[in-house]
């Protein structure tokens, strides 16, 4: 058998189906040591070839199963690892068979290698094509085999990992209907008894709610959702709606899955921009409704109520949260204010000038990589606790900002920074 070695130690079957994807990634792990992570990364993002972008993924979970079994200290750990995040991101265009074949291997690496990245290339393909029973099988093994994984992630992307297998499994047409389970349930019933082309139209709209929907409708989904409304019909989209809308009655009580609770809310914000007015009476009651479990319904009703302009006496409009960047950003200058200019508090990523190096912290997962070669840095060492930061923070504010000090002083906190 013709083996061909790789920067890694990896031995790479001259006749694997994925080598040009093994090949693709070896000139990534040689240009990471040439120019950088950075520029490593957007040369590869850079590829136009999307079945060679599809076959570097498939050949990365591969790789990373073979460093887990044989070298689970490679430096290389952490350029893979980062292209991981990136492939989540990347538009490819997987065949069922290719997802399918995805998902096994993603799920036996999933602690080693986390589990995310099939997830919106699912929500891609399934939205422009539909589920077949044997990829709902896969997700739902898949969902099976990585929902209570012990995943050494932050504990938000968990949350929203979570929340998006959910809205899969209510997809999924081959597991029973439980009218008990959750006021969704009958959607699900209604669904599966349509035909041609009203199911092909519901499909669109219902299949676009992936639950990891913000506080508000995001403007992206909204045109998703009208073109959808435009081709189910307005008038058929509001009988539908106020159809099943119809049992949350003032003071009745129905029970409520996550699922359940990301579709109610899409619907409360479609039928408040519909303004009609049986919808808009039907979302005043539901405003009322006790649901169960308590938490599912929480946003829920604090969607119902600012959709009716009630003020909901038990249920409080607080304004809205500081993102994490902004509560971020307030802790800094309350514990560091020389820091100013050395750290850049963005959406997603941290930026931090210390006197060796600057590192990219990577909010949702935890992540730090050091920018001169793309490794990946663990922070070994801990600051006292007592730091004047605002009590409103969280806990991930303050591990973030203790993480940030130490970096930022890289220089004397060099033996605390140790390579993954």
């Amino acid at each position: 058998m013709d083996q061909i070695p790789c920067p890694d130690g990896y031995l790479l079957d001259a006749r694997s189906p994925v080598a040009n994807g093994h090949h693709a990634l070896n000139e990534y792990l040689v240009r990471v040591e040439e120019a950088g992570w950075k520029i490593a990364i957007k040369e590869i993002n850079g590829l136009k070839d999307k079945r060679l972008k599809l076959a570097v993924w498939k050949a990365l979970i591969e790789r990373m199963v073979w460093l887990r079994d044989n070298n689970s200290v490679s430096a290389c750990l952490s350029p893979l690892r980062g292209l991981a995040e990136r492939i989540e991101k990347w538009t490819l265009a997987p065949s069922e068979a290719d997802l399918i074949s995805i998902l096994g291997p993603t799920a036996d690496a999933a602690r080693f290698l986390a589990p995310y990245t099939p997830v919106p290339h699912l929500f891609a393909y399934i939205d422009a094509k539909g589920l077949t029973a044997e990829l709902a099988a896969a997700i739902r093994q898949f969902r099976t085999r990585v929902y209570d994984e012990r995943l050494a992630v932050n504990q938000v992307s968990l949350q929203l990992f979570r929340s998006r297998l959910d809205m899969l499994a209510w997809r999924d047409e081959w597991t029973p209907v439980d009218l008990k389970r959750c006021w969704s349930e009958q959607i699900r019933a209604d669904f599966r008894a349509m035909q041609g082309e009203q199911r092909d139209n519901w499909r669109r709209l219902l299949y676009s709610i992936h639950g990891d929907e913000g506080t508000r409708p995001a403007p992206k989904w909204s045109a998703a959702a009208d073109l959808a409304i435009q081709s189910i019909g307005r008038d058929a989209f509001n009988t539908r709606l106020s159809a099943w809308l119809s049992p949350l009655q003032k003071g009745t009580t129905h029970r409520l899955s996550r699922e359940g609770s990301f579709l109610l809310r899409s619907f409360i914000w479609l039928a408040q921009k519909a303004d009609h007015p049986a919808l808009t009476a039907r979302v005043a009651e539901i405003a009322q409704v006790e649901f169960k479990p308590k938490p599912n319904g929480e946003k829920v009703l604090r969607a119902a109520a600012e959709a009716a302009g009630l003020p909901g006496p038990s249920l409080p409009a607080p304004p809205a949260p500081p993102r994490f960047e902004e509560l971020a950003s307030r802790a800094l200058s309350a514990v560091a204010p020389s820091l100013g200019g050395r750290v850049d508090v963005g959406p997603e990523i941290v930026y931090v000038r210390g006197a060796l190096d600057t590192y990219e912290l990577h909010i949702a997962g935890g992540a730090i990589y050091r920018q001169s070669d793309g490794r990946r840095i663990e922070v070994q060492s801990q600051l006292p606790p007592a730091l004047p930061i605002p009590l409103h923070a969280g806990g991930g504010v303050i591990e973030l900002v203790k993480n940030i000090l130490i970096l930022a002083d890289d220089a004397n906190n060099a033996t605390a920074l140790k390579l993954c």
